[in-house]
């Protein structure tokens, strides 16, 4: 998976897990399908940092098997979208709640590889293209990778987000 697609993952399995619902990608009229708030987590834009072999960070030994690693390291600054749909009968305040909750999540359940800068938001409009009230965020981040090398230095294994747990 990207780094990319890791960071939209990470946030929005912190949402899902705070209750609220999450399209990752979306085509015009998907919303009209939502009878509650939904948020649309995107990208707005982002720039990498760093290339993978200049970003030495050190080695670490395995306890278990006592094998060392060399561990690199790579950084994102990025800028996600987080646009709040509400239905009608929820209204604008419905954009509010969840809004409310995305400060909540952000300041605590974002993975250690997530460090936001800010989150901006507009004022709730009504969409025609969804029938739906919305609320445009943004969310700020610098995203912090780590990737692991052989002994040898010949494995490079990919980048995986900071904090997240992978099996």
């Amino acid at each position: 998976m990207s780094g990319l697609e890791q960071v939209k993952t990470a946030v929005a399995r912190a949402l899902e897990s705070a209750g609220i619902r999450v399209q990752a990608a979306y085509t015009p009229g998907w919303a009209k399908a939502y009878q509650r708030p939904v948020v649309a987590v995107g990208l707005r834009t982002g720039e990498s940092r760093g290339s993978a072999l200049s970003s030495y960070l050190g080695r670490r030994t395995d306890p278990g098997t006592q094998v060392c690693q060399e561990i690199y390291g790579m950084r994102m600054d990025l800028t996600l979208s987080l646009d709040i749909y509400c239905p009608p009968e929820e209204g604008a305040a419905g954009c509010d709640s969840v809004l409310e909750a995305l400060h909540q999540i952000v300041l605590e359940r974002l993975p250690s590889g997530l460090k936001p800068g800010g989150l901006k938001w507009e004022e709730t409009v009504w969409d025609e293209d969804t029938s739906m009230f919305l609320r445009r965020g943004s969310l700020t981040c610098g995203a912090y990778f780590i990737a692991a090398a052989s002994e040898d230095g010949a494995l490079l294994s990919d980048f995986i987000l900071k904090g997240v747990v992978t099996r």
